[in-house]
């Protein structure tokens, strides 16, 4: 390690750009040499008398330049700008040089230069049958795509009769398409006290009720929901039972049971939102085996291959439920995009869709590693197979403050608020470790997260 002390008095800009600035200039001179390793960021902020997160920032300016790689485990080192293989580390992509925005649950993208010519080899077979794939489609029951259709859903334990799955342009669309099947304006809708935002736009949209049902810490309380079937009147109950957003718990059998006997003693339909249930590796059975009366199951490609990818797999009760829904999906959006539908089923046929899958699985429990490491002090859920994660504040932090105070160094974290339904809001955020960003840059703002949390919010100053 190098005992290079950068000299930040000739200049007024802001103290993270200095150190970047001044990163370059040592470099330039000769004073820092590619290979030669930095000082710990928070010996450097007790060095120069700076707070630890702009010292971070600095660090993470300088390696957007290319002038830094930070190598998980071992520190930071200086690099040539003009070396191509020394600056590997630091990828091109403006979108993986740019803030560390957590808010947002994508799942890690590929840099594996197999992976990524099985991806583009799909998308490149598709030219040969483009015009096609331009006109309106339909897709029958006996056809090619639902037996795709029917091979990924086993990835999940599904095997329903084809005639009972739709096609929907993602989960969002798909839950939309059923809300409007089972429901009409002023009904209720019941789901757990902290919830997909998504499902609360929805309902809001559609002029329906919400009501979150209390939860253990097993998830939702079975009490809770027959005591909503018997007073409440509700016309359904939605659920993320696997991986869970936010809190990234899943539901156990034990409790699935407990949930599908009170569904179907009261013939109140289940939303299983399943969108991460390719990926966890250990999950229970779907509540579309356990009640596939009741259960209307949604599939989406989005966190298990790309967000992009905008499909999902409806598997419907029965078949005129099934036929309900496609008029419905079909007033709202015709058909879903033949391309997205083609290049789907291709991937899904050839294996990519698993190899993507496995790359996710992959990554995203090497993250998880990471944020273990930073956060060993502090209290957070986590699975090893999802790519988020449910950190509590504590510290005399309230979600909006922390959430503020790490947006002033780029980083974007998704407050608690946004998740609650019922009941008071928890201190608490969730962060994302998916998306573009790199290791070193989740690294780096994972080292941000915790030194700000090591703190009470009083005694956290940012230079700029």
């Amino acid at each position: 390690m190098t005992n290079w002390i950068p000299d930040l008095s000739t200049t007024n800009t802001p103290r993270y750009m200095a150190i970047a600035d001044a990163i370059a200039a040592d470099l330039a001179a000769g004073r820092l040499t590619p290979g030669d390793r930095l000082p710990a960021q928070r010996r450097l902020a007790g060095e120069l008398g700076l707070d630890f997160t702009t010292v971070a920032r600095g660090y993470a300016e300088a390696q957007r330049r290319g002038l830094l790689a930070s190598q998980v485990g071992s520190g930071t080192y200086v690099t040539d700008p003009g070396n191509a293989e020394r600056t590997r580390p630091v990828k091109s992509d403006t979108r993986r040089n740019g803030p560390a925005d957590f808010s947002m649950n994508l799942p890690p993208e590929p840099d594996d230069e197999t992976l990524l010519a099985r991806l583009r080899a799909g998308t490149d077979a598709l030219s040969q049958d483009l015009l096609s794939l331009l006109r309106y489609q339909t897709f029958p029951p006996d056809g090619p795509d639902r037996e795709t259709a029917l091979l990924w859903l086993k990835g999940v334990g599904l095997t329903p009769a084809a005639d009972r799955i739709q096609f929907a342009s993602g989960a969002q669309a798909a839950l939309a398409g059923i809300l409007s099947t089972l429901s009409t304006p002023d009904d209720t809708i019941a789901c757990e006290a902290l919830t997909y935002p998504g499902i609360r736009s929805l309902c809001s949209q559609l002029n329906l009720g919400l009501i979150g049902l209390e939860e253990d810490e097993h998830g939702l309380d079975p009490a809770a929901f027959e005591a909503a079937c018997k007073d409440s009147k509700i016309k359904a109950l939605y659920l993320n039972p696997t991986l869970h957003n936010p809190t990234t718990r899943t539901l156990s059998l034990q409790r699935r049971k407990e949930l599908a006997a009170i569904s179907t003693r009261h013939g109140v339909p289940i939303l299983e939102d399943d969108a991460y249930g390719q990926l966890c590796q250990s999950k229970p059975q779907a509540f579309a085996t356990l009640a596939p009366e009741t259960t209307w199951y949604v599939g989406s490609l989005s966190k298990c291959v790309g967000a992009g990818l905008r499909l999902a797999h409806v598997v419907a009760p029965e078949r005129n439920a099934s036929m309900r829904l496609s008029r419905v999906l079909r007033s709202q959006s015709i058909m879903v995009s033949p391309l997205m539908m083609a290049l789907a089923s291709r991937w899904i046929e050839d294996g990519t869709a698993n190899e993507m899958l496995w790359h996710i699985r992959n990554e995203s429990a090497a993250r998880q590693r990471l944020a273990a490491q930073h956060l060993k002090d502090l209290s957070f859920q986590a699975d090893p197979d999802g790519f988020h994660l449910w950190l509590q504040l504590g510290n005399g932090w309230t979600s909006a403050a922390f959430v503020s105070q790490v947006r002033n160094q780029a980083i974007g974290l998704a407050e608690s608020d946004a998740f609650v339904v019922s009941g008071q809001s928890p201190e608490a955020v969730r962060l994302c470790l998916g998306g573009p960003h790199t290791r070193s840059q989740i690294d780096t703002a994972l080292s941000v997260i915790a030194e700000t949390l090591s703190n009470e919010p009083k005694d956290v100053t940012t230079y700029f």
